[in-house]
């Protein structure tokens, strides 16, 4: 496995915000989540995203999500305070987000738009789910890395919750997916109800970790709230439950 610290900007430009290092030449699903094990205990005060599957596709509609949610519009905030690189040679803002000291302007423009989001108006979303999407959560929770992308960035965000992460890597896009928004009030929800921890978002899909595998009372209700989500009966996911049972891990599908 090979990681590089992150120094050239890449899209979407929000990397330039926090530290990010690419990972290449991974070897197993299990090497790359030491990897984020070891990086979220170097840094206990933040919490670490990984990219996960298509990470082209991933950056594009990130960096989409991020101008048509304004999520990096600096109306409305104090900037005189900002690092000495924020500003021109006529010490005027130069219009977009460059620096660690900006970072708060994109999460608190994200955070305004979560309010009002929970898990119950997720599910009324009605995300399809055929057959093809059912076999895909059962064969990325079986075997993660070969859905993975192989290019993977880590990035360190300043921020408590896991699903904070989300703030550093917007995704959901196009109409059909949850947005940024409930991608955070679903992410949310797992956490306060199972401790499942967002570790990683892709162009598809949605990842998290335990640090120990759910109960069978737990299990049983995580498969109730996944028929809810992608409305459907929850004997679609039996197979899915089986899988999960006996990991720590959970992949979930935000697009159609």
């Amino acid at each position: 496995m090979k990681i590089e610290k992150l120094i050239k900007t890449r899209e979407p430009y929000q990397e330039m915000l926090f530290d990010s290092f690419l990972i290449e030449d991974i070897k197993s699903y299990e090497e790359l989540i030491d990897v984020y094990k070891t990086y979220k205990q170097n840094n206990p005060d933040k919490t670490i995203i990984l990219t996960l599957d298509d990470l082209g596709q991933a950056e594009y509609t990130s960096g989409h999500a991020c101008d048509w949610n304004s999520l990096l519009d600096t109306e409305g905030y104090d900037l005189s305070g900002l690092d000495k690189a924020c500003y021109d040679e006529d010490n005027e803002h130069l219009g977009h987000l460059s620096t660690p000291s900006e970072y708060f302007i994109i999460r608190e423009n994200f955070l305004k738009q979560t309010k009002g989001i929970d898990f119950k108006k997720v599910c009324e979303r009605n995300i399809n789910n055929s057959e093809d999407d059912v076999l895909d959560l059962e064969n990325m929770n079986e075997s993660p890395l070969a859905f993975l992308d192989k290019q993977v960035i880590l990035k360190i965000l300043p921020v408590e919750k896991p699903y904070e992460g989300l703030t550093g890597f917007p995704n959901g896009y196009f109409s059909a997916d949850l947005s940024p928004f409930e991608n955070y009030a679903l992410s949310k929800h797992l956490f306060d109800k199972y401790n499942l921890e967002l570790f990683g978002i892709g162009a598809s899909f949605l990842g998290f970790i335990k640090n120990e595998h759910l109960k069978d009372n737990e299990l049983k209700a995580l498969i109730a709230d996944l028929a809810k989500l992608y409305n459907t009966t929850e004997s679609e996911f039996e197979k899915l439950a089986n899988i999960i049972k006996n990991k720590n891990h959970l992949f979930l599908r935000y697009t159609e």
